[in-house]
């Protein structure tokens, strides 16, 4: 009977678990989900784990592709959701997997809030102000290690302006960007490494910057 009553919850839960993550994206494309059952948790409204994987999505701007993630011991509304009231996660959810970031993406997520803000600190950090020329950024090129952000200042002339890059990681939780070359922008100091603190709840484990992706491999932890 137990039995039963497991394969019952695991047939509402996997919908109402897609119907949750297509509600936290802007896009997503060709998702998979599996639920791990393990009857005495599902019955107490905890998920064991989750595999994960999806060819598309787009979260607040940004784009990636190729992901694979498994996501342990959600706990969930579960009273509710068999009343037929939406899932919702009632703990920090998690993650560990993979996924990938084309040079095409990078360039169609410049108009992200999110890879928007990444930039301003960057240049804060180079220009060493708050104070900042206007930017229209145009592209996002990849080498072996290495980013390439193109663009233009927003001048009565256009200058076109190169920032390139090289990026690695200085430790799981840390984004080392060095050397930076800087061309159509005169600075008149010294560039000095520049270090991304990604927070507690990011680990990053491999950072793979090819000719034609980034490839992550990780952890994080979702509110």
């Amino acid at each position: 009977m137990i039995f039963n009553q497991s394969h019952f919850l695991t047939t509402i839960l996997t919908p109402a678990l897609r119907v949750w993550l297509y509600s936290q994206l802007d896009h997503l494309e060709g998702l998979h989900l599996h639920i791990t059952s393990s009857d005495p948790q599902l019955l107490q409204g905890i998920i064991p784990e989750v595999f994960l994987e999806s060819e598309f999505a787009n979260y607040k701007g940004l784009q990636f592709d190729q992901i694979s993630l498994t996501a342990q011991k959600i706990h969930v509304n579960l009273p509710q959701l068999l009343k037929g009231r939406p899932l919702q996660p009632l703990n920090p959810i998690p993650l560990s997997g993979r996924l990938r970031i084309t040079e095409t993406h990078l360039s169609d997520s410049l108009r992200s809030s999110l890879l928007q803000s990444g930039i301003q600190d960057l240049l804060r950090q180079l220009f060493q102000t708050d104070v900042l020329p206007s930017f229209h950024w145009e592209s996002i090129r990849l080498d072996n290690n290495q980013c390439l952000l193109q663009g233009r200042r927003n001048v009565s002339v256009a200058t076109p302006v190169l920032i390139q890059a090289a990026v690695n990681l200085s430790s799981p939780q840390h984004l080392l960007i060095s050397p930076i070359k800087v061309e159509g922008i005169e600075i008149n100091h010294e560039l000095s490494p520049v270090e991304f603190d990604l927070g507690s709840q990011v680990q990053i484990d491999d950072l793979t910057i090819t000719t034609e992706a980034i490839f992550l491999k990780g952890n994080l932890i979702v509110n």
